[in-house]
């Protein structure tokens, strides 16, 4: 089975009913990467880094910056190249809309082409003239769209009673956001700037406790700070200090997750310099204190 012939369903938004098969914040080195085909659907958004997604079928290359989504359909060849010498920091969801896909010792979402069970590719739905409703790419998806992918992965990885249930019904509300995402013109930064805002933004990831003002990041840019916020909203779809704060944000959640370092000092390291205002900053990004927010994630 190929894109080609995949089965498919006319879309009516009632019948929708979306399972999560994974969801996960994944870091990944530099690579070229392999042609593979999936049984589901899977959304991957780039927070870092830069990604090169080839289509073998058509020739077709597509490029993600941070800010992008990636929609990859079932049974469609694809190789995801992670390009950028640093890596990449993504969030993935593989799922279907229709509950009809269960993970087993025998069956994973990465088809093994030698044993292709072709009644398992998910079901696709299509607009009344058979045409696709998801696009292959979304450039600067608004930022509800990421916090419904990061409440998704939190809920899942926590398996807390009821997260199949919040799953669902944020995924709903996802699908729902996305395709109402109208299409976007090709990205019109010029080159140049386009190299220098990756680059720019590569730093503020490895430098999060530096103070990154507007004036400051316009300055290695060499142009207004008028001018740099609109370069920087047209290749990112947010401002340089909406960016800056989800950057921390992201990294905060990280390091209370994942070490014992005290609240305080995470929050000097990403930005902070007294617990005071991490704490309210954290709170009101999270809607829990950053002690609650650690004692939550101990459970999972």
């Amino acid at each position: 089975m190929t894109r080609s012939d995949q089965e498919v369903r006319l879309l009516n938004y009632r019948e929708i009913n979306p399972s999560i098969h994974w969801a996960r914040r994944q870091s990944v080195q530099k690579t070229p990467g392999m042609t593979r085909r999936l049984y589901d659907f899977e959304m991957m958004y780039v927070y870092d880094g830069e990604m090169i997604v080839h289509y073998p079928e058509t020739g077709e290359k597509l490029r993600f910056l941070p800010g992008d989504l990636l929609f990859l359909h079932a049974a469609e060849p694809h190789c995801i190249e992670i390009s950028s010498t640093e890596g990449a920091r993504l969030i993935g969801i593989h799922f279907d809309f229709y509950n009809e896909f269960e993970i087993s010792h025998e069956l994973f979402m990465v088809v093994d082409e030698e044993r292709v069970h072709a009644d398992r590719f998910c079901l696709m739905p299509v607009g009344i003239d058979g045409e696709r409703i998801y696009a292959a790419r979304y450039e600067a998806v608004p930022d509800e769209i990421v916090g419904w992918m990061e409440r998704i992965s939190e809920e899942f990885t926590s398996e807390k009673p009821g997260f199949e249930m919040v799953c669902k019904g944020a995924m709903i509300v996802l699908l729902a956001a996305l395709a109402r995402l109208q299409p976007k013109p090709a990205r019109s930064v010029p080159q140049a700037y386009q190299d220098a805002l990756r680059s720019l933004t590569g730093e503020m990831s490895a430098r999060m406790a530096f103070p990154w003002t507007v004036s400051l990041m316009a300055a290695r840019l060499s142009v207004s700070e008028d001018h740099f916020i609109r370069l920087f909203k047209e290749q990112y779809g947010t401002t340089p200090s909406q960016y800056v704060r989800r950057l921390r944000h992201q990294e905060a959640k990280r390091c209370l997750r994942e070490t014992d370092l005290k609240i305080e000092r995470v929050g000097l390291l990403v930005g902070y310099e007294d617990l005071h205002h991490f704490s309210h900053a954290f709170k009101k990004w999270q809607g829990v204190s950053p002690r609650e927010y650690r004692k939550m994630s101990s459970l999972l």
